[in-house]
């Protein structure tokens, strides 16, 4: 019984991986990023809170942004910081006429989270036809509100998901820029079958007239995926949610320093999961479900266990190394086969953390 549960896993698992790979070479959507001859007026919300030593990288990008000045406006968010964010900020805005810079108050915690409290508020001083969300920690390519924008308006989409990924250089935070890629580039399969499954809040554009249907981030149910939330809740108002993924919307973040880190984020991100259909819920689980499978195999058939699993190993490696290809981005296969040891210690870690009887920490605050 168990042995033939762990077949039929495994044997899944592998099926799943091999047609990730075809549909990513054969099913790939790009959208057209043709210029159009007028621009949209855009506006770039960026919530802040105690990120004094990422915010000059961040102001960097921006400033090189290559959109019409006078199309495009920076709404701040100083979110209570306890740094020196708010007055880097303050310095910024001053000597930028197209920028703004909103106080953050302290709202209901019961029916928004922290992030989420601070983008409602933010919305509101936005002027823009489309409103454009990054994260403090990131770093924007000189195309990204061009693409985006473009994008939308060729896909007449409500909301844009770009690509993001991990500025890496230290091994662990190699292994946390793999997992991005493996998870993103099944989440880009899905959605060009037309499976939306989430959007992401470091990367992510969304018009103002679907914004404005679902009431803003003050309209949607309580969620520490906030980002989930809105894209799921602008989907059933019937606006199309697509995902794009090009050189040109790239965003680089950064990764966790350290274990603790990396559990408390994948804690929350396990919240925004659980909310999932249960055809998505079962992808994940298989996904988890394929080591103590797989391990077992290998305790009985050693050659055959470990064979197939090299051969997912693989397979796995390739789809990742394709699917970074279509960003321009060149990874080394050799360092992703050390990716599995990873992912099965995270992804396991990550379960029981999630259920651990302790609050999610996220930027200071604790939601439980």
């Amino acid at each position: 019984m168990i042995y033939g549960l762990a077949v039929i896993v495994v044997f899944l698992l592998l099926l799943q991986d091999f047609l990730l790979v075809v549909l990513l070479q054969m099913n790939f959507e790009k959208y057209g990023e043709a210029q159009k001859p007028d621009f949209p007026k855009v506006s770039v919300l960026i919530p802040c809170r105690n990120e004094a030593q990422n915010l000059p990288r961040c102001l960097d990008s921006i400033e090189k942004l290559d959109y019409p000045k006078d199309r495009i406006q920076f709404v701040f968010g100083n979110d209570r910081s306890t740094d020196g964010t708010a007055a880097i900020l303050s310095s910024w805005v001053v000597n930028h006429s197209n920028s703004i810079l909103v106080e953050v108050v302290e709202g209901d915690g019961k029916r928004r989270n922290g992030k989420a409290n601070a983008l409602s508020q933010m919305a509101k001083s936005a002027g823009g036809d489309m409103y454009l969300f990054t994260d403090a920690d990131c770093a924007v390519p000189s195309k990204w509100v061009k693409s985006m924008v473009l994008t939308q308006k060729n896909a007449d989409a409500g909301i844009v998901t770009g690509i993001t990924h991990i500025g890496a250089d230290a091994t662990f935070s190699k292994m946390q820029a793999f997992d991005w890629w493996l998870s993103l580039g099944m989440v880009k399969v899905m959605n060009d079958l037309d499976i939306s499954v989430t959007s992401m809040g470091n990367n992510m554009l969304i018009s103002k007239k679907a914004y404005d249907s679902v009431g803003g981030f003050e309209g949607i149910p309580f969620s520490l995926t906030e980002d989930f939330e809105m894209g799921k809740a602008i989907e059933k108002k019937g606006y199309k949610a697509i995902h794009h993924v090009s050189a040109d919307n790239l965003v680089e973040t950064l990764p966790q320093q350290n274990l603790k880190g990396l559990l408390d984020q994948r804690k929350r991100w396990m919240h925004g999961a659980m909310d999932l259909p249960m055809y998505w819920r079962a992808v994940l689980a298989m996904q988890v479900l394929f080591f103590p499978c797989i391990i077992y195999l290998c305790f009985l058939h050693p050659f055959e266990g470990v064979t197939v699993w090299l051969i997912k190993v693989a397979i796995q490696s390739v789809f990742v190394y394709l699917f970074s290809l279509k960003t321009g981005q060149k990874l080394k296969i050799a360092t992703l086969f050390l990716f599995e040891i990873y992912y099965l210690f995270t992804s396991w870690s990550t379960i029981v953390y999630y259920f651990w009887p302790s609050k999610t920490d996220w930027k200071g605050r604790k939601y439980g």
